[in-house]
């Protein structure tokens, strides 16, 4: 028996991208699919392209397309499909981004036999400029990540990134998902807020090596700023934002052993925010204050917890002294260490 997959994909201004990302969907050798198309108001005629493989595509019954009232962002779109998905497992795809034909049919194999919360396959990027490709995620083994903790466990390994991120080129068990109602916060950065909030959680899980998905580097992207001379300045303060949740939730692991690569973790994340912002400092919309990156850099331990550390205890403890220096004072040390690391 198929089991229902539903593929969420968010559209906002994709036109040149959207046909080959939903032909990579409707081509698909797995047959048990819908596809939930939220349209988050595009100016484009990225919806006269969905509407037209809804019609011609002997598969175009699979579109169900969702439009959203106002622009809202990627997190509300995509929990917009978690709401709406009738599958049993959902899987999320960005709508310039394509997918191996024997992706969903793959993942679902896994998922069963495994009985697996998530499913994590390997990904390679796609450069549109030039038309090449290049490494992006991959997991060298077969693995399959069982027992309570055990997935945290690796992610917590070290400071490197063992497991992707990123929601998409992922399966989720849709009753997992809900189970804990895991929801996206914010409007474009809150793909690790979303990942800390249901690592700890998993009690199954496959990582594939297989390349399953392709991630689209196009010069006019959401996420670049490089390409724009003027930037608004309330796209660093909404990632400001989502990473203080982001701080807040590290209190639901506090007694778990990896609580301290943890937050380890987070303060990683933080400081390459701080780092981005002081990068585009001057082509932000308005000043970004002395004071606004300081707050950034909040540990979410206290003292006395850091101290009692077992592992990362002085990469936290630097972070925790760095935030309750005077604020000027914090920045500048951040910069220099920024610039000496590249992030800069």
């Amino acid at each position: 028996m198929e089991h229902l997959v539903t593929i969420g994909i968010p559209v906002y201004n994709v036109e040149p991208y959207v046909e080959k990302c939903l032909l990579s969907v409707l081509n698909q050798t797995y047959q048990h699919l819908e596809v939930l198309v939220v349209d988050d108001c595009s100016t484009d005629k990225s919806l006269d392209v969905v509407l037209r493989l809804k019609e011609q595509h002997p598969n175009g019954h699979w579109i169900k397309v969702v439009r959203q009232p106002r622009n809202m962002g990627v997190s509300e779109a995509r929990n917009v499909v978690i709401g709406l998905a009738n599958g049993e497992y959902l899987y999320f795809l960005d709508s310039d981004d394509f997918v191996e034909a024997q992706t969903i049919e793959m993942m679902v194999c896994h998922a069963e036999d495994n009985n697996a919360d998530v499913v994590h396959a390997s990904s390679r990027t796609f450069i549109m400029r030039t038309g090449s490709y290049s490494g992006c995620y991959a997991y060298p083994l077969y693995k399959v990540v069982a027992g309570k903790g055990a997935f945290a466990n690796l992610v917590c390994k070290s400071l490197r990134a063992n497991v992707s991120t990123l929601p998409f080129n992922v399966l989720f068990r849709i009753q997992f998902l809900r189970r804990y109602n895991l929801k996206f916060f914010g409007r474009n950065s809150e793909e690790f807020l979303f990942f800390s909030a249901y690592y700890a959680k998993v009690e199954r899980a496959v990582l594939m090596p297989d390349v399953t998905y392709y991630y689209v580097i196009r010069d006019k992207s959401l996420m670049g700023y490089n390409s724009r001379d003027l930037i608004p300045v309330d796209e660093i303060r909404e990632r400001f934002l989502v990473n203080e949740r982001m701080t807040m939730g590290c209190g639901s692991v506090k007694e778990e052993s990896f609580y301290c690569v943890h937050c380890a973790k987070v303060m990683k994340y933080k400081f390459r925010a701080v780092c981005v912002a002081l990068r585009h400092r001057k082509r932000f919309s308005e000043w970004l204050t002395d004071s606004e990156i300081h707050k950034e850099l909040r540990h979410p331990a206290s003292l006395k917890e850091i101290l009692h550390f077992r592992r990362y205890r002085w990469y936290n403890l630097a972070f925790y002294i760095v935030a309750h220096l005077p604020s000027a004072v914090s920045v500048k040390l951040c910069y220099i260490v920024g610039k000496i690391i590249h992030w800069i």
